[in-house]
């Protein structure tokens, strides 16, 4: 019996193996082990150069909004300014006719007043009539220009007469060029020319 303990004995380790391998396999599967990264230490001057840091980063990162918030403001009033003109000028339009009725109003009765004062003046010169003047148009006389004679043409005249008894006849003149046509004046250039008017 004794072979039979020791088969016994080994058959119930083999079965305690068994049933101890499952549950160490399925332990490593489930839940693997993550290893955590050390902390870094900072010393405390570290932490305060980083504190500055983000103090000034922030103080930076405020003046920028605020110059952009000012930025956004100055655009919105430009584009107010620009509506209210755009209103301001229609509104203009709108009213521009009883503007120019009322200035047509006071000009027709200044026109009345003037009418009135010239029949008031004809009738009075009808009632007591003056000698009529004659008019004179008095013309300037015209002034001359002497220019003095080329010598050249003198000596040439007084030495033909005193060699020969024949004058030398004057040299013909030079034909002068034709009067250049003028261009006709377009519609834009008699426009430019009016405006200087």
């Amino acid at each position: 019996m004794s072979d039979n303990e020791e088969k016994n004995e080994i058959f119930e380790e083999k079965v305690e193996a068994v049933v101890e391998a499952p549950p160490a396999a399925e332990a490593e599967a489930v839940a693997p082990v993550k290893k955590k990264k050390a902390k870094r230490v900072i010393s405390e001057a570290q932490r305060e150069k980083l504190k500055q840091n983000l103090a000034k980063g922030r103080a930076t990162s405020l003046a920028n909004r605020q110059k952009k918030a000012q930025l956004k403001k100055i655009k919105k009033e430009e584009a107010s300014k620009a509506d209210d003109e755009k209103i301001f000028q229609s509104l203009k339009k709108k009213l521009q006719p009883d503007v120019l009725k009322g200035e047509n109003d006071t000009l027709k009765k200044e026109l009345e007043i003037l009418k009135n004062e010239m029949k008031i003046m004809r009738e009075q010169s009808k009632a007591t009539p003056a000698p009529k003047a004659k008019l004179i148009q008095v013309l300037e006389t015209p002034q001359v220009i002497e220019r003095p004679v080329k010598e050249r043409k003198k000596k040439a005249k007084t030495a033909a007469t005193e060699d020969s008894d024949e004058e030398i006849a004057p040299a013909p003149k030079k034909a002068s060029p034709p009067p250049a046509k003028k261009k006709e004046m377009s519609k834009r250039d008699i426009m430019k020319m009016m405006r200087g008017l």
